[in-house]
């Protein structure tokens, strides 16, 4: 192109893989970025309230920056709403829904009316959107099917052909990772088996599963570590610290990494990384672990067998319990899995990512 494009991000939820994956790409996609986020807290609330501060922040940028040839925007944020309060400087300019994650899909613990909300803004910020950007064929298969069922659900006036709709404007791009940091760690290993939990300490991550088994191997007397590394919620943290002080002197770690060094450092020192997740749409965690030498152990479900081949997938709590017991015996090689992760860095898709930006903008 002549000239470099001129990109609005809408990102409400900015931390985590979202916030990981947006920074990631304003370092490695050329083009004159501005990112409008709010911090990565009360994801209901965001979703519900974003886009009134978002219009109004987008609007003020209008007229001092003047105007945008893309919107690139999360899910977090409800784009048929933005779209109507940003006003008509932004109704003509073309915008991307990165789907990290769909509500249709989502496990909901609790139920209610107003859960339907989420799920209703996904919809329509689709609808609403030029082009809709799943980070897995799970994810957008899952959306797409999921559809119908939920228009049925409303008491009156079922709009026909939403998925049909949103299916010609869909595409797969899985989210990158930035390998420099693990480039800089050299590979170590600790005496014993090292097994590594890296994810968010909530309930769909299932860390009740991955104590259970590890409790079990623990009873049996095997000698091994473990780190459990990963960001710590209120309403779950307490329950997984004690479960986790069960371990005694086979906890290496149970925490939040202090920084990205910190966390690339326990990757590179563990052997095996394990997902107990009851909700996937792809996992950036376990991808990370791969690249810095870890063999993963993955449910047989959910995005994963989209990523790892049937070798790395369990099914059930036994088998991982089986497969575990297995890898603290005979340790597994390192780098056995660094394959699957090299094709998902930031140097291998940040040129597809360009391509689909300037086939719109």
């Amino acid at each position: 192109m002549s000239r470099r494009l001129r990109i609005l991000a809408l990102e409400p939820y900015y931390g985590g893989s979202h916030r990981a994956v947006l920074d990631g790409l304003v370092e490695h996609v050329d083009a004159e970025w501005t990112l409008l986020t709010l911090p990565a807290r009360k994801w209901k609330w965001r979703m519900r309230g974003a886009a009134i501060t978002m219009a109004a922040q987008a609007r003020e940028l209008l007229a001092e920056q003047g105007a945008f040839d893309l919107i690139f925007a999360s899910t977090f944020v409800n784009l048929a709403e933005w779209r109507g309060l940003s006003g008509p400087g932004f109704s003509s300019v073309p915008a991307i829904v990165y789907f990290h994650e769909n509500q249709l899909l989502y496990p909901n613990r609790h139920t209610a009316e107003w859960d339907l909300q989420f799920p209703l803004t996904n919809v329509t910020s689709a609808l609403a959107a030029d082009l809709c950007v799943f980070n897995t064929r799970y994810n957008m298969d899952g959306f797409l099917a999921g559809i119908p069922g939920f228009i049925k659900g409303f008491p009156d006036h079922h709009p026909a052909g939403l998925a049909e709709r949103i299916a010609k404007k869909s595409t797969v791009l899985a989210p990158p990772f930035d390998p420099t940091t693990f480039d800089g760690v050299a590979r170590s290993r600790p005496a014993r088996t090292r097994i590594v939990w890296p994810h968010r300490w909530e309930h769909d991550k299932d860390p009740g599963g991955f104590f259970s088994a590890i409790t079990a191997l623990a009873g049996e007397g095997l000698d091994f570590e473990v780190v459990v590394a990963g960001q710590a919620f209120r309403e779950t943290e307490a329950a997984i610290r004690e479960a986790a002080e069960v371990l005694g002197d086979r906890l290496a770690f149970c925490g939040q990494p202090e920084d990205r060094l910190a966390y690339a450092e326990l990757l590179a020192s563990s052997d095996v990384a394990v997902s107990t997740a009851r909700n996937e749409f792809f996992g950036l965690a376990m991808l990370e672990a791969c690249y810095s030498g870890c063999m993963p152990l993955v449910p047989d479900d959910l995005a994963y067998p989209e990523i790892y081949p049937e070798d790395f997938r369990y099914r059930g709590i036994d088998e991982l319990i089986s497969r575990l017991r297995t890898s603290i015996l005979s340790r597994p090689a390192p780098d056995s899995a660094r394959h699957l992760a090299e094709p998902f860095t930031f140097p291998a898709l940040a040129g597809r990512y360009r391509e689909l930006f300037e086939s719109l903008g």
